[in-house]
């Protein structure tokens, strides 16, 4: 133990500094919002900030509310027209989070999920009335704009759902898809590539790297390719996987600009311990954070293992492929299993059926989406092409997550 200790520092620092937030976040007493507490089960009027996007959903849109007396979690009607940054008067019924039981039989830790967030109680049937914007931060305002920007660019390019899976691969927004169609990518395993994994932000990170470079000095497109990470990340909500996809990805930029091998087990050390540090109740309370960290373990340590065994299929890309969706799949077995207790069992032939077509999907449909803004018409072939692509997705998707067979609670 010493010497592997002595022969991985980093490691063993970041390490420690995990242990160390876990053992905090279940020992540091909780704050206490008294004027919350004392509101609970009563219909009351807060006034605050809308202080992240607000959540739209088919049945409410849900708004984190940020006051001087605590950060509220509020459910109003859908389709609501407040925005972040807008100033907000609430009226509704306080209420303390509870723990409840999933469809799998899993217990679901809902007010720690919260709390890691920030949000201490929630609010329902509230009446929402704006009284002012502009209270946000102006940079995160501005990307948000760019980014409704751009949603209007899908759906005027694309229609449904096919305008709702290009959002979610681009940017993280898979509430369009709908209950049905996110349950059939659930169980087919390949719910990921809407989420803002860290695949999807590897290949933006990595095509503007690449088109830079033809144009710029190698510094300066490595700077640019860096800059456009931290603001495509702030833009598409910072969740944790893009906060760490993102952060890996400054680190392997910054060996690469100083001619520094990237070891990328240490960088995913690093980045681990810097996100628990920051913010300690992630590794136990958020699943998204374990599982980034879990699948990207899994794609640096397994994969190349499992190589060899593949070595008869004689295609690089299918091997790849194949070597990379094994390797995450058995990191996370685990953690499914233990904290959702549903498997697909279809996951390995979705992915590799889905992700050959993931790429050319994004870069078309992202094509479409700029060309659309000025011309339906002119955006018609790229248009076609990304289509076709994203209509194979979702048909994989349907079909395998379909089968009686395809996922198997436990």
């Amino acid at each position: 133990m010493m010497r592997w200790i002595a022969a991985h520092r980093v490691e063993a620092v970041a390490l420690f500094c995990i242990i160390c937030a876990t053992l905090y976040s279940l020992l540091a007493p909780r704050v206490e919002r008294a004027e919350l507490d004392g509101a609970v089960g009563e219909l009351v009027t807060i006034v605050g900030t809308v202080s992240a996007e607000p959540d739209v959903r088919e049945q409410a849109t849900l708004l984190t509310v940020r006051t001087e007396v605590g950060t509220v979690l509020v459910r109003t009607e859908p389709y609501s027209a407040v925005a972040y940054g807008d100033l907000v008067r609430v009226t509704g019924v306080v209420e303390i989070p509870r723990v409840f039981d999933t469809d799998t039989g899993r217990t679901f830790n809902y007010p720690m999920y919260l709390y890691a967030q920030g949000i201490t109680h929630t609010m329902r049937a509230a009446t929402v009335l704006r009284e002012g914007s502009g209270y946000g931060t102006p940079l995160i305002a501005h990307l948000l704009a760019l980014k409704h920007w751009f949603e209007r660019g899908i759906a005027a390019a694309l229609p449904d759902p096919e305008s709702a899976l290009l959002a979610g691969l681009l940017l993280g927004e898979k509430r369009g898809l709908g209950p049905e169609l996110t349950e059939s990518f659930r169980r087919a395993g390949i719910v990921h590539i809407v989420v803002l994994s860290g695949y999807n932000i590897a290949l933006v990170i990595s095509t503007v790297r690449d088109l830079l470079s033809r144009i710029l000095p190698r510094i300066a497109a490595i700077s640019s390719a860096g800059s456009v990470a931290v603001l495509f990340m702030l833009m598409t909500g910072a969740s944790e996987t893009a906060v760490r996809a993102t952060l890996m990805a400054l680190v392997v930029l910054l060996a690469q600009a100083l001619y520094r091998p990237a070891d990328a087990l240490r960088i995913l050390f690093v980045v681990a311990a810097l996100m628990a540090v920051w913010n300690p109740y992630l590794v136990l309370y958020d699943l998204s954070y374990q599982l980034s960290i879990l699948a990207t373990w899994g794609l640096i340590a397994l994969s190349h293992r499992i190589v060899p065994y593949l070595s008869a299929l004689r295609s690089k890309t299918l091997i790849d492929t194949l070597s990379s969706t094994l390797g995450t799949q058995l990191a996370v077995l685990p953690l499914l299993i233990f904290s959702i207790g549903q498997v697909s069992i279809v996951a390995l032939v979705s992915n590799i059926l889905v992700l050959i077509a993931v790429p050319y999907a994004m870069l078309f449909g992202f094509g479409a989406s700029l060309v659309a803004q000025v011309s339906t018409t002119a955006a018609l072939p790229l248009t076609a092409v990304a289509y076709g692509l994203l209509r194979y997705i979702i048909e994989v998707g349907a079909t395998l997550g379909a089968l009686p067979f395809a996922a198997l609670n436990l």
